[in-house]
């Protein structure tokens, strides 16, 4: 239940923050904020026993969507989204103590996506070019 959970406020907090910057145009920081900020206020008013670690981690997801255009689609960012979610719910409770995880794991996620991205599309470019010569 509470993965699920991480990984849906993963996913809205990085597609909104994605949708406000590139397409309301919103400055990266506010796009960021104002989207954690309005949850922070609306989680806190229901009774979820584990409010906090969904606050922390739609703060951190909005870190994810706050990746520029021209290194992430939006499709990556959804995948890179739920890269986060998961890094934030198994591995962030194993560096308790230490700042800047959310930061480190949005980065984590989006570097990951956007290197395995790179080597997909140089390996299926290299078959496909060997291929085409073959015929």
């Amino acid at each position: 239940m509470i993965l699920a959970c991480t990984l849906i406020t993963s996913l809205i907090g990085a597609q909104l923050t994605y949708f406000l910057i590139h397409k309301k145009h919103l400055t990266t920081v506010r796009a960021s904020a104002a989207p954690a900020l309005i949850f922070s206020v609306i989680i806190t008013t229901l009774p979820i026993p584990f409010s906090a670690a969904l606050r922390a981690g739609f703060l951190g997801a909005t870190f994810v969507g706050m990746t520029d255009k021209s290194r992430l689609g939006w499709k990556r960012v959804a995948v890179a989204s739920f890269i986060y979610g998961l890094v934030f719910y198994f591995l962030l409770p194993l560096v308790d103590g230490f700042g800047g995880g959310l930061g480190a794991a949005a980065f984590t996620s989006c570097g990951l996506v956007f290197f395995l991205d790179k080597a997909f599309r140089r390996y299926f470019k290299n078959l496909f070019l060997r291929a085409y010569k073959r015929l």
